[in-house]
């Protein structure tokens, strides 16, 4: 169309007195496909602790200060189970050893990691979530950690560690690229470091359920009719939950030449789980 044609085509001017934020969350929930690092910051901003653990007594207009202490001890006690296995098939950590949390959160189980490691690098792909993660450790008194920004090449996070720790977290990401941040994981591992990765293989649900979950991953409209059945508010943000395929994960742990490979599996009611811990000898870089 030539520059004079469109001179003749009348325009139509909408005046839209919707905040900025607004439109952007608009916008979002107009995408097809669900874009699970979008909605991890949603959450981090709107809901940071049910986020997390998916609770209703830890969304943000009922979580107290009972709920958030109970939020807490649930990471001591993930840690303390997860040091004892860890020290169980791989004997006990030595001092002076360091820690990483893909997928951090909050901080729920960096704070314990912190009183176990001489330091502890949290990082999460959302802004919100860390900086509420910071405030949770500063209020405590916590310094010996340290909280940076992830991306799927784990490009921020320099150095090497003696533990890698990620639990809850991959299911929230889609399987190909989930498995690429194993790989970068596993890069950050020292050598003679233990890595303890958490991830679901198969869901306990009907087939009608697992489909809508599925629609509902690639067609973001399907959430807001959900969430209007469910009572929920019509924009809250769908929550991926994907399944790994255990056998591929223990590809990528040989690939990496791991050893003393343990998995310990976990029947949540709703899920089947695989817990896979490895090590990493002495002879890879």
């Amino acid at each position: 169309m030539n520059e004079d044609a469109s001179r003749n085509i009348p325009v139509c001017r909408l005046e839209c007195t919707a905040s900025r934020e607004e439109k952007l969350i608009f916008m979002e929930l107009l995408m097809i496909k669900d874009n699970s690092d979008v909605t991890w910051e949603r959450f981090g901003k709107e809901n940071a602790y049910y986020g997390v653990l998916g609770h209703e007594k830890y969304r943000r207009e009922m979580l107290d200060e009972k709920a958030k202490l109970e939020f807490f001890e649930t990471g001591y006690d993930h840690v303390n189970h997860v040091l004892e296995v860890a020290t169980r098939h791989y004997g006990k950590l030595d001092a002076g050893k360091t820690a990483l949390d893909f997928g951090c959160g909050v901080a729920r189980l960096v704070i314990p990691l912190a009183q176990q490691f001489v330091h502890v690098t949290g990082i999460d792909v959302s802004l919100s979530m860390l900086n509420e993660a910071r405030a949770n450790c500063a209020a405590q008194g916590i310094e010996n950690v340290s909280f940076v920004e992830s991306n799927d090449e784990l490009s921020r996070v320099l150095g090497q560690y003696d533990f890698v720790h990620s639990y809850i977290v991959l299911q929230h990401i889609p399987v190909k690229r989930g498995e690429r941040i194993v790989e970068r994981l596993l890069e950050r591992l020292k050598p003679g470091g233990i890595i303890a990765l958490h991830v679901p293989f198969m869901r306990k649900a009907s087939v009608l359920r697992r489909s809508i979950n599925l629609v509902r991953k690639y067609f973001t409209p399907l959430s807001i009719m959900v969430n209007v059945v469910q009572g929920n508010k019509w924009d809250e943000p769908f929550m991926q939950m994907n399944s790994y395929d255990v056998n591929q994960i223990l590809r990528i742990l040989l690939i990496h030449e791991m050893q003393d490979v343990f998995i310990e599996l976990i029947d949540t009611g709703g899920y089947m789980q695989a817990f896979c811990f490895a090590k990493k000898p002495y002879s890879v870089q």
